[in-house]
This record gives C-alpha cells, structure tokens and sequence, in this order.
C-alpha cells in the first residue's frame, strides 16, 4: 500500500511536471513574440522621431535660405539704386 502512494505521488509529481513544461513553453513564445514586438515599435517610433526632426531641419534651412534669398534681393535692389545714381551723376558732370 505504501508502495502504491508512492508510485501515485511520482506519477502526479510527473504529470504535473509535464503539464507545466507544455505550459511554460507556451509563456516563454509568448513573452519572446511580446519582446519581439516591444523592439519593433520602440524602433518605428525611433524613426518616426528621426523623420519628424529631419523634417524640420529641412523646414528651418529652407526658412533660412528664403530670408537670405530676400535679404540679397533687397541689396540687389540697393545695389541697381546706388548704379542709377552714380551713372546720373556721371551724366551731369
């Protein structure tokens, strides 16, 4: 009798072991695809944050060339005024 309580007991003690190793594997794939995803997302917002910060860069270098661009029509313009009015006075002389 006392044999057949240990041989139940081991069995149980087995079964169980298998029941939880099945289970376990199904938590660790799961925590593995969970990781896997983590990752993913963490590396898409990255580059999300990256594409967002290039952008404005462009968007900043592009207002700054518009004012330059402004600033030497505004010289030009100068420029073409000062022209005039040396070859005015060169015409009165």
């Amino acid at each position: 009798m006392g044999n057949g309580i240990k041989m139940l007991l081991v069995l149980a003690l087995m079964f169980s072991g298998i029941y939880l190793f099945s289970i376990s594997h199904r938590y660790i794939k799961a925590a593995k695809r969970n990781k896997i995803r983590k990752a993913k997302l963490i590396r898409e917002d990255e580059f999300r944050k990256k594409k967002i910060r290039l952008q404005k860069n462009r968007e900043e270098k592009a207002w700054f060339i518009e004012l330059r661009r402004k600033e030497i029509k505004r010289q030009f313009k100068w420029l073409e005024g000062m022209n005039q009015k040396i070859k005015s006075k060169t015409r009165v002389e």
